[in-house]
């Protein structure tokens, strides 16, 4: 039988790393309602996020967005030399620090401010002057943006969801369900068809941006393309009425490829048809699906 898995680096957007720095849950949130405000400052690499990674010093959240708090407010951040206890963060280990509130009650603001203005912070020891490693001891600005909840019916879209708070709980070892509404297709040559396939690749690293692509052995060119009527294990399941559904777990689906055994941290996905047409003929890519690989 010939080898159908093949590893391929790829590069991930800036926007895709910084989301994983800083990150909220559940997601999506309720501004009115308590979430938690998560860094992981393994991830971090500017400034003193080396050290502030491994240190048994306690550290705190500076934030100054959707609203920085003035002098005297009891949730003002303090001074750079003397941070308020009020904004200490709490530590979950292995460099994960986190911080819980309820946004609009936090930061005094509406909803609306919330989802307009994203959170923006850093993490710094109590004196943020204070010497790591040649550098003041705080992380680079982080960013986290909260996105209001989208109603109406999708076209491409995931159970446990990307943006729900079941996905809080899901780990490679759990089974994923993608689903594909063919009825809200716009291309052509994609409309009242029933061949369609799952292309599925998964994250193991973030450091050389690693992804394993489950792809037929003798096209290695085209990750993508021409090649989801070759692996017959991909085919979605027809439930009729233009709708299609794939079920994986991702650490046994590409469990031939990560032959060392490595972490997976992520998938993406693309619908495509057995055969491509022409080109860009497939469904848009997924965007990345985290896991939560701290409870694996």
């Amino acid at each position: 039988m010939k080898k159908q898995l093949f590893i391929l680096l790829s590069a991930l957007t800036a926007g895709s790393a910084m989301a994983q720095k800083a990150w909220v849950e559940p997601d999506p949130i309720n501004p009115n309602d308590s979430i938690t405000v998560w860094v992981d400052l393994n991830k971090c690499a500017d400034f003193g996020s080396p050290v502030l990674a491994t240190t048994t010093d306690d550290v705190y959240m500076w934030t100054w967005s959707p609203r920085e708090h003035p002098v005297g407010h009891p949730l003002n951040n303090g001074t750079w030399g003397a941070s308020n206890e009020a904004l200490k963060l709490q530590k979950a280990g292995n460099g994960l620090v986190y911080y819980r509130m309820i946004p609009t009650a936090f930061y005094e603001v509406s909803a609306a401010q919330v989802y307009g203005s994203p959170i923006k912070l850093l993490v710094k020891k109590k004196n943020g002057s204070d010497d790591c490693g040649g550098q003041e001891c705080k992380t680079e600005d982080l960013e986290i943006k909260i996105e209001a909840p989208k109603t109406g019916p999708k076209k491409l879209y995931s159970f446990p969801g990307l943006k729900t708070k079941d996905t809080l709980s899901i780990t490679p070892n759990d089974v994923i369900t993608i689903f594909y509404d063919n009825k809200l297709e716009t291309t052509d040559s994609l409309k009242g068809r029933n061949d369609f396939y799952c292309v599925v690749k998964a994250r193991t690293g973030t450091g050389t941006e690693e992804f394993i692509y489950y792809i037929d052995g003798d096209n290695i060119k085209a990750a993508d393309r021409d090649i989801a009527g070759k692996l017959p294990q991909m085919k979605m399941k027809d439930y009729g009425n233009g709708k299609f559904g794939f079920s994986f777990i991702p650490n046994k689906l590409m469990s031939a490829a990560n032959t060392q055994g490595k972490q997976i941290l992520s998938i993406k996905y693309k619908i495509v048809r057995g055969y491509i047409r022409k080109q860009y003929d497939w469904v848009a890519e997924s965007p990345e699906y985290w896991f939560n690989t701290v409870c694996q």
